[in-house]
């Protein structure tokens, strides 16, 4: 057997690498060099160049045996429009292209000003170059400079321009290859120089200058400087001259301690002691301890007492658990010029202290380590006690199963939990080592909130007065998941005479779960289930909505067809009040939804088609197998992976709707394994309602899930929540509401709508909550003039009103841990925010812009711009009914 360092090696020799090393502009190209590993024999190398959907061939040159170049026109790099890729082959097979260490440590961060285009690049599988500003306007003209004076916290320049002396305020525009950051610059009627003071939103890095003049962003040329520095409370900056341009090197304030000594007391304080040479202090000067939670905003001070070199405090233990996001520390020096100071630490600093603690918090052991972070600055990891579970087999309704020790959790117990995933009501029964649990002696019946509805299965670790200290779902080690099958299926009877159908399954996470429906003893169950009739169509969204592609779909057919169509959603739902007087609206669970239900030959559903039948969807469930299944979709896929591949049903859909070609043949097919005429590109049925008729005025902040939260105790916790939570009561947001007399709508996603409202209190007036339900999602998106979302695809719809989009990607690691199916810049059209002063940033040059798009293309995206996407979806269908290849306005798809 291979050990793992043995299987390194020989990977190390045999995985083929082609990595960026550098890139550099001539003067007519944009040269990328590349080096090669583990490619022995190489017959041919070519590359090509992929703007929209049109390919150019470019030159590439083998200089060395293990070095390519690759050549990239400007003629071509002028063509982008928002962005391009650029593929490489060798020996007729294309390779993934990475970045080499160097590239990443190396200064390559910087966009490419190229005949008035701002051009991003990254490194990731392809060359991908982008037209991230497109909506701004970049002039080849330099606008001379002179850097007159630096002192703490202030840059003064003097600028040779016609225009600066009618201005009375100038804007500087600071970028770094995908972000950007304005500074404001205050302009001396005296002097007629212009200072700059606030660069805190500046990340570290080099960030080239710009400044603005009449919606023109200008590069500042500047000559015979030598290098000048100064300070700001977070930075050291450097001014340098690359080509005779200004940029500005941000580095982090630093300070090297001799020592740190961390001790934990034995009634939950820690002592931090750091020793600072003599030459580091200033007499006069306080110093303090700042702890960041840089995901979650929050920040901590705790004061030093001085002793000869040494500076001594004490933290409490519980504000290092205020979240479990990772810390880091830096030193506060209070003085006329403060400072934070980030440490510059080696490992022999460290070694003469504890790093590793095991501490008792909230009734469990958890763990502390501190440690030097990349940036040799001092970081702290926190974490809780990881449990061991499993189910190890599933026979009949008996479950076996493991849990490991729970010795990390102080006077407690073990239980695994059943839970109603609507009404929340639970049965529990305890647990510990090797288990066994017969779930008939449950009384499951009782359980149950509704008709039809799925138990969820959970480890809870309770302590002996009741609180819960852990709850998490438990997977199936045996899992083969397929969304329309099951591992065990039971019916039992109550006194009523009613069927209740129970079958255990597991979500696509191999967490475990009950799926259960019921047949009322009332209800007439034809002879021959096996039949249905073409003709009766069944249609729906989620049980409990109607505003999307099935509402839209359902009043066009019953306007413009002869079918017995019907739409299907439950009696509870605000969304049923609007339309409960309309021909053939059926209630869900009603004797009338399962007449439809077994004769309906086609069945048509924005997502599962579970959400529209009142049983299991599944072969040999009441004729499910001779039924047509089409997926109306909620979105246009292309970004994160989704439940609906193929491989993930027995019976997969017959028919998938698309908006596009690219997201038909790269994403459906290529991705998701649908065969070519399982396909049809029409457009989503709700673009057909699309129309702005009045032009408006707030700001809709509409973020989408996280489907790794499951408990409330996760959400609370998690980044998401206090991401959300602390923007929207940001303080240079809510000014910016203000004083342009905005509102910003917020609209959370479904599942997190009672967090938010019950969590987040006394919101800013600018700041309005909209309930679930109170307004349908295209009213939403009419009535506003700016979306700011994250990955949800009601994007789409809002970019096909031609108005903006800004997406908030703080978390775009974790989203798309499990792949994105086409790259960012494809799909996510408009303004992208990693951090929230740059969210806050494009916010405000939206504002400024009247709102106005940014220049963009969806073509790609959305292939027909019309309101004529019912009517091609009907069409396709008609063609799948009919056995006929389907053809979309003259089109074979």
């Amino acid at each position: 057997m291979i050990g793992s360092k043995a299987l390194r090696r020989v990977r190390k020799y045999l995985v083929k690498k082609v990595e960026a090393e550098r890139h550099y502009l001539t003067n007519e190209e944009l040269v990328f060099e590349f080096s090669l590993t583990n490619f022995l024999f190489i017959k041919e190398i070519h590359a090509e160049f992929w703007n929209k959907e049109s390919c150019q061939p470019i030159n590439t040159e083998l200089t060395e045996k293990d070095r390519l170049k690759i050549n990239i026109p400007f003629t071509l790099l002028e063509l982008i429009e928002t962005s391009s890729k650029i593929k490489v082959f060798i020996n007729n097979k294309q390779v993934w292209l990475t970045e080499h260490s160097s590239y990443r440590e190396g200064d390559f961060n910087e966009s490419l000003l190229i005949n008035e285009r701002y051009l991003t690049t990254l490194v990731n599988k392809t060359l991908q170059i982008s037209n991230r500003y497109s909506d701004f306007r970049f002039s080849d003209q330099p606008i001379v400079t002179a850097v007159m004076a630096v002192e703490y916290n202030s840059l003064q320049l003097s600028l040779e321009h016609s225009d600066y002396d009618t201005n009375p305020s100038v804007e500087f525009y600071a970028f770094k290859n995908r972000k950007f950051i304005v500074l404001e610059g205050e302009k001396d009627l005296t002097t007629g120089l212009v200072r700059i003071t606030d660069f805190f939103d500046l990340g570290m890095g080099i960030w080239r200058l710009f400044v603005q003049f009449n919606d023109t962003l200008y590069p500042l040329k500047v000559s015979g400087i030598g290098i000048k520095t100064f300070d700001s409370l977070r930075h050291h900056i450097r001014i340098i001259r690359r080509a005779n341009f200004l940029y500005l090197e941000v580095l982090p304030n630093v300070l090297r301690p001799d020592n740190i000594f961390i001790e934990n007391t034995e009634n939950g304080y820690f002592n931090i002691t750091i020793s600072l040479p003599a030459i580091a202090q200033l007499p006069d000067a306080f110093y303090a301890l700042l702890m960041d939670d840089p995901k979650s905003g929050i920040q901590k001070t705790y004061p030093f007492e001085k002793e000869e070199s040494l500076l001594k405090t004490i933290v409490p233990l519980d504000e290092f658990f205020s979240t479990l996001f990772p810390k880091r520390f830096f030193i506060f020096q209070q003085s006329e010029e403060p400072k934070v100071m980030q440490f510059l630490l080696d490992s022999q600093q460290l070694n003469r202290t504890t790093l590793r603690f095991k501490v008792i918090m909230d009734s469990q052991y958890v763990k502390l380590r501190f440690y030097k972070r990349k940036d040799k600055s001092l970081g702290l990891m926190l974490s809780r006690p990881q449990l061991r579970k499993v189910i190890t087999d599933i026979d009949g309704f008996r479950l076996d199963g493991i849990i490991g020790s729970i010795d990390d959790f102080i006077d407690s117990t073990a239980y695994l939990l059943i839970e109603d995933r609507l009404s929340l009501e639970s049965r529990k029964v305890s647990i510990h080592d090797r288990f066994t649990i017969e779930l008939e002696e449950l009384n499951l019946i009782g359980l149950k909130s509704k008709d039809k509805t799925i138990f969820d299965f959970f480890v809870v670790i309770e302590t002996d007065t009741g609180d819960v200290l852990l709850k998490e779902k438990i997977k199936y080690r045996k899992a083969n998941y397929k969304k329309d099958n099951f591992y065990s299926y039971k019916i039992f009877k109550d006194d009523l005479n009613t069927d209740h159908h129970f079958m255990i399954t597991t979500t696509p996470y191999n967490n475990l779960k009950i799926e259960t429906f019921t047949i009322p003893a009332h209800i007439n169950i034809p002879a021959n289930v096996a039949f249905k009739d073409p003709k009766v169509w069944l249609i729906g969204e989620r049980s409990n909505t109607a505003q999307d592609n099935g509402i839209v779909l359902f009043h066009w057919l019953i306007e413009n067809t002869d079918l017995d169509v019907y739409y299907v959603i439950e009696e509870d739902s605000l969304d049923y009040l609007p339309i409960k007087y309309m021909k053939n609206v059926l209630l869900f669970g009603s004797p009338e939804h399962f007449e439809v239900a077994f004769r309906a030959g086609v069945l048509l559903c924005t997502h599962d088609i579970e959400n529209i039948l009142p049983y299991k969807p599944a072969r040999g469930f009441f004729g499910y197998e001779n039924t047509k299944k089409i997926f109306l979709q909620h979105g246009v896929l292309g970004r994160k992976n989704v439940e609906y591949h193929r491989r993930n049903y027995e019976l997969p859909f017959d028919l998938f709707i698309v908006s596009s070609e690219p997201e038909k043949h790269a994403v459906v097919m290529d991705e998701m394994g649908y065969l070519d005429q399982e396909v049809a590109v029409t457009g989503l049925a709700r673009f057909d309602r699309l129309v702005q008729n009045q032009k408006p005025h707030d700001i809709l902040l509409m973020p989408t899930w996280r489907d790794w939260i499951n408990t409330d105790d996760a959400f609370t916790a998690s980044e998401y929540y206090l991401m959300y939570s602390h923007f929207i009561q940001n303080k240079q947001l809510l000014s910016l509401l203000d004083q342009y007399d905005i509102n910003l709508n917020f609209y959370p996603h479904y599942r997190a709508q009672n967090y938010f409202q019950r969590g987040i209190k006394n919101m800013h007036e600018r700041i309005k909550f909209i309930p679930l339900g109170s307004v349908t999602v295209q009213r939403l998106l009419i009535e506003h003039a700016l979306l700011i979302t994250d990955y949800s695809t009601v994007s789409f719809d809002f970019t096909l009103l031609d108005k903006p989009v800004i997406y908030y990607h703080f978390d775009a690691d974790r989203f798309f841990r499990n792949g994105i199916l086409r790259p960012i810049d494809e799909t996510f059209i408009g303004g992208i925010a990693n951090q929230e002063a740059e969210l806050i940033n494009l916010i405000e040059d939206r504002i400024l812009h009247d709102f106005a798009n940014f220049d963009i293309d969806i073509s790609g995206i959305i292939k027909y711009q019309d309101q004529d996407n019912c009517r091609r979806i009907y069409e396709s269908v008609q063609g799948l009914l009919e056995g006929k290849q389907i053809v979309v306005d003259g089109e074979l798809n």
